[in-house]
């Protein structure tokens, strides 16, 4: 049984690696983190094992049953208007396993419709959004495997678009070494419904990451990989590729070294947990770093920190993403278990 599951999703990884990976995407929304917790850690939670909806949410292998009751409640506030949010549930039953279910949008706010002749006509909306059932699996003490199904629609004035989409990790740990490898492929799937006539994809990712928390330290850090299924993820457009030569005036594109196209795909982060009502996270993403590089100035473009408190039955946090110089995104979450709200039964004592 433990090889026919390890092989099916080994195949399925596989199978996905087929997937368009050229152009544009529609729905990049999907990779956005609204949760502070996973933000403030460079967007990028597949191997960090700490219980947390938000976590289970990113990755469903991560979903287990210290998460039962969890509610989360999270949104980002991005630079002209624009609002991004998550609500995530996780439900554990004990034969069958860890689910979850949740609700993503992003709100690109109110536009004014005009003419040729730039006469107001009125005004529209444009906005994503996506349903998200989860579900993970423990197969033994090492590996647990998990799933999520999305169902995502996009809005944008008279055009609009459906499309499914799943996502297939595993996770395996050595608990006696705190230690956790995870593998995940995001959004595989397609469009149902085109905008305009015309078929897109999605923007499919396969990511790997490890993780070790310290054994007389109370921090745990993360090293991820992202887009293994490509590996140029530079574009013609950069400015810092562009010299101009003094001389003659002309311009050249210079390509990209190889350091930088490895450093393209990896991020890190950690998390330093000292007490059961204090958490902080710092991370760092050296594409953003490359893609948002200005040729005029340093930047700390890339960088993502986060901290958060409990507060009686909540867990509050905050986490700023350093998108470029000229823009940060702002991200709040709110999570608590349900559980602790039910009142207990009164004991002998209490009577």
């Amino acid at each position: 049984m433990k090889k026919f599951l390890f092989a099916t999703t080994i195949s399925l990884w596989i199978s996905a690696t087929t997937a368009q990976i050229g152009g544009e995407h529609a729905y990049r929304f999907l990779n956005l983190a609204p949760s502070a917790r996973v933000a403030g850690q460079a967007g990028f939670v597949l191997a960090n094992t700490y219980s947390d909806a938000n976590y289970g949410f990113y990755n469903p292998a991560l979903l287990n049953e210290n998460m039962h009751g969890m509610l989360s409640m999270n949104v980002g506030m991005l630079p002209a208007g624009m609002r991004m949010g998550e609500a995530v549930y996780v439900h554990h039953h004990e034969k069958a396993g860890t689910f979850s279910a949740g609700f993503k949008y992003l709100n690109y706010g109110d536009f004014q419709q005009t003419n040729q002749q730039a006469q107001v006509l009125g005004n529209f909306t444009a906005a994503d959004q996506a349903l998200q059932l989860g579900y993970a699996y423990k197969l033994d003490t090492n590996w647990s495997f998990g799933a999520n199904l999305k169902i995502i629609n996009s809005a944008f004035e008279i055009y609009s678009s459906w499309a499914i989409a799943t996502d297939l990790a595993a996770v395996y740990q050595i608990p006696e070494r705190r230690l956790a490898v995870a593998f995940m492929a995001r959004n595989i799937g397609t469009q149902l419904v085109y905008y305009n006539d015309v078929p897109e994809s999605l923007p499919f990712e396969l990511q790997m990451a490890i993780s070790n928390k310290f054994e007389h330290m109370p921090l745990r850090w993360s090293l991820i990989f992202n887009n293994l299924q490509r590996w140029d993820l530079s574009y013609d457009g950069d400015p810092t590729r562009i010299t101009r030569d003094p001389i003659t005036g002309e311009f050249t594109v210079d390509d990209p070294d190889f350091l930088n196209l490895l450093m393209r795909h990896v991020a890190v982060a950690a998390e330093f947990i000292p007490t059961e009502g204090f958490n902080a996270q710092i991370g760092y993403d050296w594409r953003r770093r490359y893609e948002m590089a200005m040729t005029t100035r340093r930047s700390s473009a890339g960088l993502t920190f986060g901290v958060g408190v409990k507060v009686s039955k909540f867990r509050l946090n905050y986490a700023n993403t350093n998108m470029h110089p000229s823009a940060r995104m702002h991200h709040i979450s709110i999570t608590t278990a349900l559980d602790k709200f039910k009142k207990k039964a009164k004991t002998p004592d209490d009577i």
